[in-house]
């Protein structure tokens, strides 16, 4: 069972390029820890207090899910939103 939990934290995020052009988080350090991503869903844009946000859902490889937030102006990420086991909360 899971639990959602609205963060909204600072993170730094290592991603990959894309030959695209597009980015990929790979692995984000939150709370001391490295979390590592298995899997990247759902990818949408958001304007935030006039800031325009690129928003990755994505699974870690433990199961758990977060909303990471990137401001391409300011080069800088954040956990939005997370969605954790039980003992992990």
């Amino acid at each position: 069972m899971t639990r959602e939990v609205y963060v909204n934290e600072q993170v730094d995020v290592l991603v990959r390029m894309l030959p695209s052009g597009s980015i990929r988080p790979t692995s984000f350090l939150w709370r001391g820890k490295t979390r590592y991503v298995g899997d990247v869903g759902r990818q949408w844009e958001e304007r935030v207090a006039g800031k325009s946000l690129r928003c990755f859902l994505v699974r870690g490889v433990d199961e758990s899910s977060y909303e990471l937030r990137w401001d391409p102006a300011g080069d800088s990420w954040s956990v939005y939103r997370a969605w954790l086991p039980e003992l992990m909360a």
